[in-house]
């Protein structure tokens, strides 16, 4: 407790060379960065430097995830590794643009960063809910009609350093109007059209998976696949599908959710009985697909979305009403569970990593920084 005060008047750093200050901020975990800003004008312009944030995202041996809960009236985070208890870890978070009745859809999260839209189809926010650091994305200019179907999907370019957000807006009934395709780029702050947009009658669900430099969608209208969009090359391809497998107890057997899970791409597999994550293991590679996960079916008369591993290798979902959260042991059976939300139309879950990375750094700071907890 005397170490944290110190530390938190400085007293005993003040004498001490910048790289051996900046060599001791780098191994703190985000939280306390935080309030150590406010120590002095030199730690505020060290830990809020875009390089500091970087640096100290790379070093990081442990990530704190966080599922970021987003209903109507309200949006909360609750830390992934702690106890649901009562209610009492949801925080409530305030976004910054967010309008009463309004609910904050997530797009897509990516190393502390969450890209959200308000109004449906407009108006693109990037967002680091662990700081409140905020931007609003220039108009794509893409048509927004009622009867369309949407693709969207957000994530990192490590090529170039970049953040980019892809929109896809597909007209019905077709062919009244062309498809149109618009790819963001947060490092240009501009949008450029994206050509070859596949049939959008083909995917499952309008949000991109992130995994691999890739944005990943399921298809199965004709041929069960994996479509992907590469950040890097700015181009559509294919990755392979798991086979189906021998099927022992004749249980019926169809691929659900994509997800991102413990970095990998993984497909959720229903069985009457169970819950079947397969995951590839190398990415690209067929054969590589592999079960990571069971997960006993519960008698909640709905089936499971998961979510993410905790650090004990538990698995957390969401059930498909979008009202409760359920904590899954390592070996598959329940655990904990934690009503979130009583709204018909349930609560948006996503998970993101607590960062300082900003999405305002290629840009500066423009006056767009908010508190995002309530104090």
């Amino acid at each position: 407790m005397l170490g944290q005060e110190r530390l938190k008047k400085g007293t005993w750093m003040n004498n001490l060379p910048e790289d051996i200050i900046v060599e001791i901020l780098l191994q703190l975990p985000v939280k306390p960065l935080l309030r150590f800003r406010c120590v002095s004008k030199r730690w505020f312009s060290l830990i809020s430097d875009p390089h500091f944030a970087k640096s100290h995202f790379k070093r990081a041996s442990e990530r704190t995830q966080r599922l970021l809960l987003s209903t109507s009236l309200r949006l909360g985070s609750l830390e992934v590794d702690k106890p649901f208890g009562n209610g009492s870890a949801v925080k409530k978070l305030n976004f910054p643009f967010k309008q009463r009745g309004r609910r904050v859809k997530i797009l897509g999260s990516c190393n502390g960063l969450v890209c959200v839209s308000l109004y449906g189809h407009k108006d693109f926010y990037i967002w680091n809910p662990s700081t409140g650091d905020c931007r609003k994305l220039p108009d794509p200019a893409i048509a927004v009609h009622r009867k369309n179907i949407y693709i969207h999907g957000f994530g990192y370019d490590s090529s170039t350093d970049d953040y980019k957000l892809l929109v896809g807006s597909y007209p019905l009934p077709r062919p009244s109007r062309e498809a149109e395709g618009k790819l963001f780029s947060l490092k240009s702050n501009s949008w450029k059209t994206v050509a070859n947009l596949f049939n959008p009658e083909e995917y499952c669900e309008s949000a991109g998976i992130f995994s691999n430099g890739a944005l990943h969608w399921q298809a199965e209208l004709i041929d069960p696949r994996i479509i992907a969009f590469d950040l890097a090359e700015e181009k559509f391809r294919e990755v392979p599908m798991p086979d189906e497998y021998d099927d022992e107890l004749n249980e019926e057997l169809y691929f659900h959710t994509l997800k991102n899970l413990g970095g990998r791409l993984c497909f959720t597999c229903y069985r009457r009985t169970r819950v079947e994550l397969l995951a590839m293991m190398e990415y690209g590679v067929l054969e590589s697909w592999a079960i990571q996960f069971r997960v006993v079916r519960f008698d909640s008369g709905y089936d499971l979305t998961p979510l993410c591993f905790s650090k004990n290798n538990e698995l957390l979902a969401m059930n498909s009403c979008g009202r409760e959260l359920i904590r899954s042991t390592p070996q598959g059976e329940m655990g904990e569970r934690f009503v979130v939300c009583s709204e018909p139309n349930g609560c948006h879950a996503a998970v993101y990593v607590e960062s300082l990375l900003s999405p305002n750094r290629y840009h500066g700071d423009e006056g767009q920084h908010h508190h995002s907890f309530e104090r």
